[in-house]
């Protein structure tokens, strides 16, 4: 009678271990089903297009020469496929100041061009119907804006076609622009650098 009653009680025991490791292993949750949590992606650091927009000064010691300006401003304003760009030159009192609007799905950009305030000392000007020809496009992903554009200027030998490809292009770090400018009439392409001027000192 012992004995039986004791087959008993291990195979209740038995059966009650049984039971609650079967109702552990359904609960628990196995680290290998476990899925990782993504870490979130860094956004990159590079410079795009909207990041052109502000005003920026040129840097006479980092640049070719301006003359006989002593001044040269830019500010962009660029939504999309529309981009704005003013430029103003300026020497003591004088100044000049010029306006891009540029649709960059359009083929080419007629832009008004009474004057051309580059390198005024070379007596040149603007003739013709005084417009240029602007093709513009975004590249290195909105690092680099490029653009193309094609005027006739007026000089003391007569009139001549010119082309002008100018690259502004972003640091890495978007704190600094650079143009490059390669003219038909030159044989070494300028250089000029830009730092961004702060909102709060910026011209209205």
């Amino acid at each position: 009678m012992t004995v039986s009653l004791l087959s008993v009680l291990r195979s209740s025991l038995a059966l009650s271990a049984s039971l609650l490791v079967a109702i552990a292993t359904a609960h628990a949750s196995p680290a290998s089903a476990v899925a990782p949590t993504a870490s979130p992606s860094r956004a990159s650091a590079t410079a795009t297009a909207t990041d052109f927009n502000g005003t920026w000064k040129i840097d006479l010691h980092r640049s070719t020469e301006l003359s006989p300006w002593k001044s040269l401003e830019l500010s962009f304003d660029i939504k999309g496929d529309h981009v704005v760009l003013h430029r103003v030159f300026a020497w003591g009192r004088r100044t000049f100041k010029e306006t891009l609007d540029l649709n960059l799905k359009q083929e080419v950009n007629l832009v008004p061009t009474p004057w051309w305030p580059d390198n005024r000392h070379l007596g040149a000007y603007s003739t013709g119907d005084q417009t240029k020809r602007v093709r513009a496009a975004w590249l290195d992903g909105g690092r680099l804006l490029r653009l193309s554009s094609d005027l006739t200027l007026e000089t003391q030998q007569g009139n001549r076609e010119v082309n002008i490809l100018s690259d502004y292009k972003l640091s890495a770090n978007g704190a600094v622009l650079t143009l490059t400018e390669l003219r038909s009439t030159r044989n070494r392409p300028i250089v000029y650098v830009f730092t961004r001027v702060p909102a709060a000192s910026a011209k209205p």
